[in-house]
């Protein structure tokens, strides 16, 4: 009764409990692997640079037309957002609604009613390979959009910005710049095109690089201070992102994650690398996973729950059912597919990691309320 009673308390503040022992769970918590986008991060993605291989900004794209024509395709063609007739971006996850605000509904509605801007072939973004494709046969190209380091892995040339021909490029200056945003804490998106047939699951060897995309995604300030409430009740808190090191250590800083020179972060392929005791030595000093796999998930969960762990776990998307079904409490995100609200014991109406911070406190005056009527 009493379980029942605080499931309308916390609606009110954000928290839809599927399952009502979740809420007890959920006051017992020890550890909790939250996701970054939207839930520690508002969600909210914006271009803020557009830079080609050489490390150069470039302002206006209209002045380099061959660029801005290969640009459009990319993510006009090669995106699961689009806009919709208000002309709002609707559809796709954050990543690709920031860059098709950033492509504009001008060209957008021009390239829909163009007949040479038909897709053939497509594959969507996936945690596993980290980028999209999609195949224009009118235009007998390919186009990806995906993570930096996987096409920098088989790109050798560039677009050349001012006449639309192809150079050689320097992976370390692509590198410097990356880190550098990362730094700021943005994370860079990679745009590329190819000539050769499509391939699925596999980035063609003759891709140029057309440029860069530097996105931001600020802290939300409240999450700084639910982050900190969280860790101060004895809740060790680990944000798993798909970002790459240098842009979720930036981030964690910003959100109040690492503060100390002990606090351990971690890749996906450090953490494929390690065996189980090795992660679980670790475990108590880890604060970030980047570059995280949805596999990792499901292994990290297990482990610490091997060490006789209450574990939390976050989730939005498909991919992450498994992690969400495995935790002992399953947060799936309000934003997030159905499998991951199957999944879960408690959305997160609003993304925010505030609720979840008021999901625990819940969690124990509740069991604190069942102590005292006992």
């Amino acid at each position: 009764l009493v379980l029942m009673q605080n499931t309308s308390r916390m609606l009110a503040r954000g928290g839809l409990v599927r399952r009502a022992v979740g809420i007890e769970t959920a006051g017992s918590l020890n550890i909790l692997f939250s996701d970054k986008t939207g839930t520690i991060t508002g969600g909210q993605l914006e271009v803020v640079d557009f830079f080609t291989a050489d490390g150069r900004v470039l302002g206006a794209l209209t002045e380099h037309p061959v660029l801005h024509e290969k640009l459009k395709l990319a993510i006009g063609m090669n995106s699961a957002a689009m806009y919709d007739e208000a002309g709002t971006v609707v559809g796709g996850n954050p990543t690709d609604q920031a860059v098709m605000r950033f492509l504009g509904v001008q060209a957008y509605r021009a390239m829909q009613e163009n007949e040479a801007d038909r897709v053939g072939k497509r594959q969507t973004f996936n945690s596993t390979n980290k980028f999209s494709q999609a195949e224009l046969p009118a235009r007998g190209v390919v186009v990806y959009k995906g993570a930096p380091e996987a096409l920098l892995a088989r790109a050798q040339y560039a677009l050349r910005e001012d006449d639309g021909g192809v150079v050689p490029f320097d992976p370390r200056v692509v590198n410097e710049k990356i880190n550098a945003y990362a730094e700021r804490a943005m994370r860079v998106l990679a745009f590329g095109y190819s000539a050769q047939p499509f391939h699925k699951s596999e980035i063609n060897e003759d891709v140029v690089l057309i440029g860069f995309a530097a996105i931001r995604d600020d802290v939300r300030p409240e999450a700084r201070e639910a982050i900190t409430e969280v860790q101060a009740a004895g809740v060790q808190v680990v944000m798993v992102t798909g970002d790459r090191r240098e842009t979720a250590v930036a981030i964690a800083r910003d959100a109040g994650l690492l503060r100390s020179d002990s606090d351990l972060v971690l890749t996906s392929s450090d953490l494929a690398q390690m065996r189980d005791d090795e992660v679980q030595r670790v475990l108590p000093q880890l604060r970030v996973i980047a570059r995280a796999l949805p596999t990792d998930k499901s292994r990290i969960v297990r482990l610490s729950q091997q060490m006789n762990l209450v574990v939390g776990m976050t989730g939005d998307g498909v991919n992450d059912s498994p992690a969400l079904r495995r935790a002992d409490v399953g947060f799936a995100m309000g934003s997030g597919t159905e499998a991951a609200h199957d999944a879960g014991d408690i959305v997160i109406l609003d993304d925010n990691f505030r609720s979840i911070k008021d999901a625990i406190l819940y969690g124990r005056t509740i069991y604190n309320n069942i102590l005292k009527f006992c």
